[in-house]
């Protein structure tokens, strides 16, 4: 009898396992068709995504990288990839939270940042010019195993580069007024 209510109640506890410690979702790889229904929830009305309101742009992707294997992590860093910026962001604050909100400010480039150490551990980066409507498949097919797209930041299209101002050169002609107007 003993027995039976040990195998009965190690069954029930066994069962409630996944109740009291589900799976977490970051692990494994994400199918192609579950990223963008995702994260289509996660970019609501209150989002810079959402309210970015031109056809093309410029997307930041946020990815949570704390279940990525070292390795795989460490194939993100690339030459000039800034690996500091969650250190430097830990560092001007007590408050991981804080710490958190100071590195998603912080711009990035198409070499990527990363914030480790935390809970969860986040790798930014910027993509190149493309229309809004296809930033969720982008930032879809950038994710790797371990690793879950959380934010997509837009930023208008960068400015053409024009030609540089003239500056008017010092000649003995003109050196004069320009001494008088400093």
């Amino acid at each position: 009898m003993t027995r039976f209510a040990i195998i009965i109640a190690s069954g029930l506890f066994l069962s409630g396992c996944s109740i009291l410690f589900p799976e977490d979702p970051r692990e494994g790889q994400e199918l192609n068709e579950e990223c963008p229904a995702r994260v289509a929830g996660l970019l609501g009305p209150t989002t810079g995504f959402a309210q970015y309101t031109e056809e093309m742009g410029v997307a930041t992707f946020t990815f949570d990288i704390t279940k990525m294997a070292f390795g795989d992590m460490q194939r993100l860093m690339v030459d000039g990839s800034d690996d500091t910026a969650g250190s430097r962001a830990m560092a001007a604050t007590n408050e991981a939270s804080t710490a958190v909100d100071v590195f998603m400010q912080t711009p990035v480039d198409e070499k990527g940042t990363f914030f480790t150490g935390r809970d969860p551990a986040l790798y930014r980066v910027r993509g190149g010019l493309q229309p809004k409507s296809t930033m969720i498949a982008s930032g879809c097919a950038r994710q790797q195993e371990g690793m879950r797209l959380v934010m997509i930041d837009v930023g208008p299209v960068p400015p053409e580069p024009g030609p540089e101002p003239e500056t008017p050169e010092t000649t003995p002609d003109n050196a004069h007024s320009q001494n008088e107007s400093q």
